[in-house]
């Protein structure tokens, strides 16, 4: 299809395409490299994060001081994400929809066997397993603990509604999905951020003089290093899968996007050829 390159609105929407293509390859390079450095690599030892820089490590997620309670199933944990899903209607049927969404976390101490070393997660990119799954139909009573996270959150209302209509009750609520992943105390975790030495965080045996957390390039009040940093800095990741789940699935995610990126470009190409 031949187009006129001087006209506004496809010069627009080839800006588009190309701004979303080039997302997708950066985006999908960033995953690759991950996964490679994660399958290739050896976790590092606690000890080693004395000296500073980059770390990964992997060792059982241990109270550094209080944990939290997940959202539905109150179970104690030092870090959680949650999901709550609409089901709607479409032309093909019913699909989900996400309606609202977060996450939680406390500081813990990884501990590997040679010693423990204190996490900072604030800035963490969480990679988390699904653990519970709750759904509850629309129209009907949902479990206290669900029913005390509606109340307290202003973007979910109770669907637990019906009709009255004299012969039976109509529910009219819609089906909700609430899922929760978590990182639970005594769990196995992986561990990837940048080190820092400081004296005043070991309190007890074994603990080392260090903290694991962001890099500070990417809390830079400058908004190129925080780029470049996004672009080609060390990642910061907590996740609960083994190592090579954790890679696995960087690369199929990475793979995915590339491709993803690929195709847009060659799109693009045939569409203003």
């Amino acid at each position: 299809m031949v187009t006129t390159t001087t006209d506004p609105v496809f010069l627009l929407f080839f800006a588009l395409v190309a701004l979303v293509a080039l997302a997708c390859l950066v985006y999908g390079v960033r995953e690759l490299q991950f996964a490679n450095h994660v399958l290739r690599s050896r976790p590092d030892s606690v000890l080693e994060t004395t000296q500073g820089g980059p770390v990964e490590l992997r060792g059982t997620a241990t109270p550094a001081g209080g944990t939290l309670r997940s959202p539905f199933t109150d179970t104690p944990c030092l870090a959680y994400e949650y999901e709550v899903e609409e089901e709607y209607s479409t032309k093909n049927g019913t699909s989900w929809r996400t309606i609202d969404s977060g996450d939680r976390y406390v500081p813990f101490r990884l501990e590997d066997g040679s010693g423990s070393v204190l996490i900072e997660p604030p800035g963490a990119s969480f990679r988390l397993t699904a653990e519970d799954r709750v759904t509850v139909k629309g129209g009907t009573t949902p479990p206290a603990e669900i029913q005390r996270f509606i109340d307290a959150t202003e973007d979910v209302d109770c669907q637990n509604t019906s009709v009255d209509l004299r012969v039976f009750e109509l529910r009219t609520g819609s089906d909700r999905r609430f899922t929760e992943r978590r990182l639970d105390v005594d769990e196995e975790v992986h561990v990837l951020g940048t080190a820092r030495y400081d004296t005043t965080i070991s309190r007890g045996t074994g603990e080392v003089n260090a903290a694991v957390g962001i890099d500070e390039a990417a809390l830079s009040d400058s908004r190129w290093v925080r780029i470049r940093h996004r672009l080609f800095g060390y990642p910061f990741v907590i996740s609960d899968r083994s190592e090579r789940s954790l890679g696995l699935r960087a690369a199929l995610v990475g793979g995915s996007a590339v491709v993803g990126g690929l195709l847009l470009v060659a799109f693009a190409a045939l569409f203003f050829a």
